[in-house]
């Protein structure tokens, strides 16, 4: 028979698990590093325009495996790959230092300042990401990682803090940007958008432009001679980019809508992750750290002896206190389950198919249909049939990459 002092050790043992995870969830406050702003207006030729490639994923190998390896579908991590990058551009456009800022679904030549990232680690608790950025030039200016813990206030149910809870880490990409923009001077400036607009015609006609810019081995673009003033085929070309950019700028249209639709659900699913990693940082998971415990509660309760009113009252309590933690992490469990499963399906939906964009070639309607991905690798390839009918030069065949990534499109929809 067990005495009351077996029965409050009963009891000890799921009180002492239940205040372990409360010291591990104990955090300390992130104090915000704000992104510059521009306080006067930047001179035009400083405002390089900024296009930020979709962000990988960081998908293991085998996209079967990675539910158990990241603890969501891969289709949520392709969709946070959207959002992280779409979010970046938001924070650049805000501080006013920057000319426009696009996302695209795929590096683009002609860019005069390309930034990608890839998602190393995003449970709601912790974002860590790597960021490389590069100009038309080929010269470097960020190659590196940004990690932060979340800032805890943006979780509250009061809804302390009207920001993202990593906003950190997009204002430390943004003033390592502009740290490395104001290190330079106007001239270096200048060239870097001469460089870009030369690659851009490079890459859509090089028998017309391909003399004009020189490539060391480094990957570097130095120019060799700039084309005549009043030339009527850059005039041609510049018409030709300017389309270029506006169906670009229909691309962000999408992602501001995807943007828009994703931020309520992804904002509960990183809520409910982060709440589990406070439970227990080792399991990442509240729901099972609640069933763990509820499930000692309610063996201990069976355990304790019913013969005095004490150890009823003590075993109805571990029951009911068991039981109600039981049913907590189940709960949790089933709310962050559903968020990750909302998010699965805006990702999976704009990875597949978004409106069909229409545009005219010499007259002929062409229909762009499919993946932002798929429609902009086949705008690439349009873009050389427009050059052609506006000028009537030929040119030459699409290069290995368009043609690659518009295929990988087909075959990931297949």
């Amino acid at each position: 028979m067990r005495t009351r002092s077996d029965c409050l050790s009963l009891m000890a043992v799921p009180l002492a698990i239940l205040l372990g995870g409360c010291v591990v969830s104990e955090t300390r406050p992130v104090e915000y590093k704000p992104a510059t702003s521009a306080q006067v207006e930047i001179p035009a030729a400083e405002r390089l325009t900024v296009t930020i490639v979709e962000f990988d994923p960081g998908l293991p190998e085998s996209e079967e495996a990675a539910t158990d390896k990241l603890g969501v579908p891969p289709e949520v991590r392709k969709a946070e790959s959207r959002y992280i990058a779409y979010h970046l551009k938001r924070t650049l456009e805000q501080t006013g230092q920057w000319g426009a800022v696009r996302m695209v679904p795929a590096d683009r030549p002609g860019s005069e300042l390309v930034v990608k990232g890839k998602i190393l680690k995003s449970d709601g608790e912790e974002l860590e990401i790597s960021v490389r950025a590069e100009d038309a030039t080929g010269r470097e200016w960020l190659d590196n990682k940004y990690e932060s813990r979340a800032d805890s206030g943006t979780y509250s149910d009061g809804e302390l803090l009207d920001r993202d809870p990593f906003q950190n880490v997009y204002n430390d990409v943004a003033n390592d940007l502009l740290a490395v923009r104001d290190s330079m001077d106007t001239p270096a400036l200048v060239q870097v958008r001469q460089v870009a607009e030369l690659r851009f015609a490079e890459d859509l006609a090089p028998t017309t432009f391909g003399g004009y810019l020189e490539e060391d081995r480094r990957g570097d673009y130095e120019i060799v001679r700039l084309p005549a003033e009043g030339d009527p085929m850059v005039t041609r070309m510049e018409a030709i980019r300017d389309r270029d950019l506006l169906f670009v700028d229909t691309l962000n249209e999408y992602y501001a809508s995807f943007y828009r639709e994703m931020e309520p659900p992804y904002d509960s699913w990183r809520k409910y992750s982060y709440d589990e990693a406070l439970a227990l940082r080792e399991l990442k998971a509240a729901a099972r750290w609640r069933k763990l415990i509820g499930a000692a509660a309610v063996v201990g309760s069976v355990m304790i002896d019913q013969d005095s009113r004490t150890t009823q009252a003590a075993s109805d309590v571990m029951l009911i206190g068991g039981l109600e933690l039981f049913r907590q992490g189940i709960q949790v469990g089933k709310e962050a389950k559903m968020q990750a499963e909302v998010l699965a399906e805006l990702g999976t939906s704009f990875g597949q198919e978004i409106q069909p964009a229409v545009v005219e070639v010499a007259g002929e309607t062409r229909r762009l249909e499919g993946s932002a991905a798929t429609q902009y690798a086949e705008w690439r390839k349009l873009l050389r049939d427009i050059y052609e009918a506006e000028t009537g030069v030929s040119v030459a065949a699409p290069q290995t990459d368009v043609i690659e990534l518009a295929d990988h499109e087909t075959a990931s929809a297949q």
